[in-house]
């Protein structure tokens, strides 16, 4: 796919843009590059930040002006869109639903050309393939990461889904809730089944999420992976101290001493 981009590069440089879409003269296209997020901007809850670059949509470059991208985004289906996203260095993916809702700019033509050549090592791959995974974080980058796509499991047998995603807390308030209702009627142990059912079926996601954020982890990063092997290694990329309990990667590098650090800095 790198090679197939690489031809739509030299095509997409004859028409030159400034930075709000207008004839400029010879310069060349850019990629877009998030300038500020508001208060209401979407953005935000995919973790996308200014200075985060837009390189490709859909596993195609784009060089249209923000407009075109927002619109591009707003599907009527509300089908996820794939965003290739260029951050410190790094390149990851990221599906996103609707407009991202953020200011835009073009960025420097310097800094195109860096990217583009650092694009040649990076794969994109069907979009079907892939699955957002939330990352959560605390001050010690000990990480807790999850699928975010729903899974049945959560709705048929709530405690093997628990059990599944290390939910251990939640796992015995259920347990409790069940054996009350089982002492009281069989008819109640049904009710408090089928509603413990419905309520993690509808809100899986947030009950991790809110586990985690009881682990005082706070939301770090969202990634588009095909595993969560896959996922972990990127989070790795962009941060090297990361931990995670369960781990499909190497052991971090070891953390710098702060005393070391601060003694480099005096030097």
């Amino acid at each position: 796919m790198s090679d197939h981009l690489s031809d739509d590069i030299s095509e997409n440089t004859q028409a030159p843009l400034n930075n709000q879409g207008d004839a400029a003269g010879p310069v060349a296209k850019t990629f877009l590059r998030i300038a500020s997020l508001g208060m209401r901007s979407v953005a935000t809850s995919y973790r996308l930040k200014p200075g985060d670059v837009i390189v490709c949509l859909e596993g195609e470059f784009f060089f249209g002006n923000a407009e075109d991208f927002e619109t591009a985004l707003d599907k009527e289906d509300n089908q996820y869109s794939l965003l290739t996203v260029f951050r410190e260095g790094f390149f990851f993916e990221v599906l996103v639903e609707g407009a991202l809702r953020c200011s835009l700019e073009f960025m420097e033509v310097e800094k195109f050309e860096e990217i583009r050549s650092a694009f040649d090592g990076h794969t994109i791959h069907k979009k079907s393939d892939y699955r957002n995974f939330e990352v959560l974080r605390d001050i010690r980058r000990n990480c807790t990461i999850y699928d975010t796509t729903p899974t049945p499991l959560a709705g048929t047998f709530p405690p093997l889904w628990l059990i599944q995603n290390r939910l251990w807390e939640p796992l015995m308030a259920i347990s409790l809730a069940y054996f009350i209702s089982y002492g009281v009627s069989l008819a109640m142990f049904a009710l408090t089944y089928l509603l413990s059912a419905f309520y993690f079926n509808r809100g899986q996601i947030h009950v991790m999420r809110s586990y985690a954020q009881f682990q005082e982890k706070q939301m770090w990063i969202v990634v588009a992976a095909r595993t969560i092997q896959e996922a972990q290694m990127l989070c790795r990329k962009l941060d090297p101290y990361c931990k995670f309990a369960f781990s499909h990667v190497p052991p971090p590098e070891p953390m710098p001493d702060p005393e070391d650090m601060l003694t480099n800095e005096n030097t």
